[in-house]
């Protein structure tokens, strides 16, 4: 049985390409919504196995929209698909319980599996990502 994705994104066009990536991996876009507080309402509503959130959405950010989901449904599996990624924005997403991170960049790469991997119980950082957070440790002096 296909997976059923929710997918919270703020542009038409993202969505649209988002929506065509799923089908051709034979996933079931069950909701889509615009904004943050959209996206809390409709994961209720559609009963996704995964949400997928934008980080920048008006009326309510995708960290913000993360914290509410898991309130009312804390086993979702939450994937984070963004446009930047610093330390600081991936720290905040799993704080908030994301389990995925995908860069818009390496969405085609990088979303199909990152959803088998939290639907599956694991994490899952874009490669791109993962240097954002890696970087402080590789440029700093050599631990003791």
């Amino acid at each position: 049985m296909a997976l059923q994705v929710m997918v919270a994104e703020d542009s038409t066009l993202v969505q649209q390409a988002v929506r065509e990536l799923l089908e051709a991996a034979d996933c079931s876009v069950v909701g889509q919504a615009y904004d943050g507080e959209e996206a809390v309402r409709l994961a209720d509503r559609c009963e996704p196995d995964v949400v997928i959130l934008d980080y920048y959405m008006p009326r309510l950010n995708g960290v913000g929209a993360a914290r509410a989901i898991r309130r009312s449904h804390p086993a979702l599996p939450l994937i984070m698909l963004t446009l930047s990624a610093t330390e600081y924005q991936i720290a905040a997403a799993f704080a908030a319980g994301i389990r995925g991170y995908v860069l818009k960049s390496d969405a085609a790469d990088d979303l199909v599996r990152a959803i088998h991997e939290v639907t599956r119980g694991a994490t899952f950082v874009s490669p791109a990502a993962s240097r954002a957070l890696c970087a402080p440790y590789l440029s700093g002096p050599e631990p003791h």
